[in-house]
C-alpha cells in the first residue's frame, strides 16, 4: 500500500476576489493557479495546518470556517499531471472556507516551499478562465453565488 499525503487548503474570498497561488507560464509548462495550503504535519489537525500553510505561503492570518469539500487524487488511475510531470503520490486534500483576520497585519511569507509561485488576488469573474488546479471553478462559482456548498467527497479523475 502506498502512502497517501494529507493536505489542507484554503478558499479565501474577500471583496469579490479570491486568493490563489499563481504559477505563471514558463517555457516548460502552461501557467496555473492553486489554493494556498499544504501538507498536514504529524500531531496537527487539518484546520491548524491550513492556518499555518496560509501564513507561510501568503503572509495572511486567517480564521477557518466550514469544510467545503474533500478531494481524492490517485495519480495512477487519473493519468493527470501538473507542469507536464506526472504525480506519483496519492493525496487527499481538505478544502476549508477561510476568512482574513484583519486584526493582524499581513507579514512576509515565512516559507519558500512554493518556488515560482506568486500570491495574487483574482476577481471571481476570472475563475472560469483560469487554469485552476484542482478544476473546481464551476462548483466554486456556484458556492460564491449561493453561499452554500454541501461537503462533497470528490475525485479529480471524474472532472478532468
Amino acid at each position: 500500500m502506498s502512502h497517501i499525503r494529507l493536505s489542507a487548503r484554503a478558499i479565501i474570498i474577500h471583496d469579490g476576489k479570491i486568493l490563489l497561488n499563481h504559477r505563471p507560464d514558463s517555457c516548460t509548462c502552461p501557467g496555473y493557479c492553486n489554493f494556498p495550503g499544504g501538507g498536514i504535519e504529524q500531531d496537527e489537525t487539518a484546520k491548524q495546518a491550513v492556518v499555518r500553510e496560509v501564513l507561510e505561503e501568503t503572509g495572511y492570518h486567517v480564521t477557518v470556517g466550514e469544510m467545503v469539500f474533500a478531494l481524492e487524487y490517485e495519480p495512477k488511475s487519473c493519468g493527470y499531471s501538473i507542469n507536464g510531470q506526472a504525480h506519483t503520490q496519492a493525496h487527499n486534500s481538505y478544502f476549508f472556507r477561510c476568512y482574513l483576520d484583519e486584526t493582524k497585519p499581513r507579514q512576509e511569507p515565512t516559507e519558500k516551499d512554493n518556488p515560482g509561485a506568486n500570491v495574487a488576488w483574482f476577481d471571481l469573474s476570472e475563475l472560469d478562465v483560469l487554469n485552476l488546479v484542482p478544476r473546481i471553478a464551476e462548483p466554486l462559482l456556484e458556492y460564491t453565488k449561493t453561499g452554500t456548498f454541501s461537503p462533497l467527497f470528490w475525485s479529480e479523475c471524474e472532472h478532468l
